[in-house]
């Protein structure tokens, strides 16, 4: 594996041109590249420190782990300057001018040019300050209770400031290098600008720390003793049947917290009827609301399980494929036999300006590929069918041989050559999915909506009512 980091801006540099022409050269020499722009606050780093990270794994080296790598998850908790800039050890510090001083103390902690005389900023700023946009980095002092900013190479640029919240001056090299998450006893050589640059030009290294970990887990599964069960289905491996299963698994929602469970704002004279009406305690109430919000995300991830399967599902015969799963355009693409899809999960679930859209997209297809095949692949139908779609645009009845309207089974067993391979596959899926539930050992849901209701009172229907209401006329003396 390789890991590579840059600034974020190469994600978009050239609209993208210059980064996919480094992963079309990856791909091109056998690896499969992933990548993703983190934000270093997110591990445990006191800054605001943005970068693209690029990950590669040699394709054999996946094929035996069987999945893709992920990169790790964002801490729960992030730190300000106060956390981490106390009892700093002494070190070499820049220093600012007369001159930026008697600016500077004009800024109030957190604050940036917005806060000086209008005379001194014109002078200080010149000619910037007629320009456009925020400028917060000119004449910034940072405050105890943020994160640091992009810690730089040097510490006193004037488009790029970044003053101490009490003190007329840079950071010092060693409150640099905490902001960067170095340990007090790393040792930096050279003169006093050569390590600010040393520092500046650093990866934080909380967060090098969290992607190392990351990949040396991921590289871990080379070495597990896998004895997995036989699902014995013709048309998928029992590796990417069940790694599949996982992936889906791992994306469902499993935890749901106050501010989540009100993110849409709860109606509590609902839940109230609610729970009068269908004899259900205020409790079973909220469960039942705290289960339904999840299960709403949830539903995206049954279509990444019924799309992204077909990566993995080959012929019976030949255990070949020619599908894919494109990022953009189609949902299912076959550009050997240029079949083309669009999948739903219910037949119904389409509205006569969705089903327009997409017919159309249709025919564009075909107006600009001769030989293309078009369908609207439904994983509940109506009927077991593969027929002409028939629509209606603007009014006139509209059909094209080469536009069909699919059931899922129909289309498995167009892409796999097996007449029942949809009836195989859940068949099995029970069994996948308590072998996964068993590895990962994911045990319920974690639901900490009652705990801080009770936070707010021991009366959870007052909670709830205070959650919405607190402010209004009366509440505070709520008797209910």
């Amino acid at each position: 594996m390789f890991l590579a980091e840059n600034v974020k801006g190469l994600a978009t540099h050239d609209k993208g041109k210059t980064l996919q022409v480094m992963l079309d050269v990856f791909k091109e020499v056998g690896y499969s590249v992933t990548y993703k722009v983190l934000n270093s606050l997110d591990y445990s780093v006191a800054q605001k420190r943005q970068r693209i990270l690029i990950i590669g794994t040699r394709n054999d080296i996946k094929e035996k782990i069987g999945i893709d790598y992920t990169f790790p998850k964002p801490h729960k908790n992030q730190l300000v300057l106060k956390d981490i800039l106390q009892n700093v050890p002494d070190s070499p510090c820049a220093t600012y001018n007369d001159k930026k001083k008697e600016v500077l103390k004009y800024v109030s902690p957190g604050g940036c040019w917005r806060d000086l005389p209008d005379d001194i900023a014109r002078e200080y700023m010149k000619t910037t300050y007629f320009m456009a946009g925020g400028r917060t980095g000119i004449a910034r002092r940072l405050s105890w209770d943020e994160p640091g900013l992009t810690v730089l190479c040097t510490p006193a640029q004037k488009q790029t400031e970044r003053c101490h919240p009490d003190e007329l001056r840079p950071f010092s090299v060693r409150e640099n290098a905490r902001i960067q998450s170095f340990p007090d006893n790393w040792i930096f050589e050279g003169s006093i600008a050569e390590q600010y640059k040393q520092i500046g030009n650093a990866v934080p290294v909380n967060l090098a720390k969290e992607v190392g970990l990351s990949i040396i887990k991921y590289l871990d599964k080379l070495k597990e003793d896998k004895k997995m069960n036989e699902y014995k289905l013709s048309f998928i491996s029992d590796v990417n049947l069940f790694n599949h299963v996982k992936e889906t698994i791992e994306k469902y929602r499993f935890k749901i917290n106050l501010k989540e469970f009100n993110k849409n704002l709860i109606d509590p004279i609902k839940l109230t009827f609610d729970s009068k009406i269908y004899g259900k305690t205020i409790e079973n109430i909220i469960e039942s609301e705290s289960i339904r919000q999840m299960d709403k995300s949830n539903s995206n991830n049954i279509g990444y399980f019924q799309q992204n399967i077909f990566k993995h599902i080959y012929h019976k015969d030949t255990q070949d494929t020619n599908w894919s799963v494109p990022k953009q355009g189609f949902d299912i693409v076959n550009d050997v036999d240029k079949i083309y899809v669009e999948m739903k999960n219910k037949h119904n679930t389409m509205n006569s300006s969705s089903s327009s859209a997409t017919y159309m997209k249709m025919q564009n297809k075909l107006l600009n590929d001769s030989e293309a095949t078009c369908m609207l692949v439904e994983v509940i139908a109506k009927d077991s069918q593969n027929i002409k779609w028939a629509v209606s645009l603007q009014g006139n009845p509209m059909s094209n041989d080469r536009i069909r309207r699919v059931s899922i089974d129909k289309f498995y067993e167009l892409v796999t050559g097996e007449k029942e391979a949809f009836k195989q596959l859940v068949e099995v899926l029970p069994q996948v999915m308590d072998d996964v539930l068993k590895e990962i050992q994911q045990n319920g849901i974690e639901n900490t909506v009652f705990k801080e209701l009770e936070d707010i009172d021991e009366n959870i229907l007052k909670s709830l009512y205070l959650l919405s209401f607190k402010k209004y006329e009366g509440f505070y003396s709520l008797d209910i």
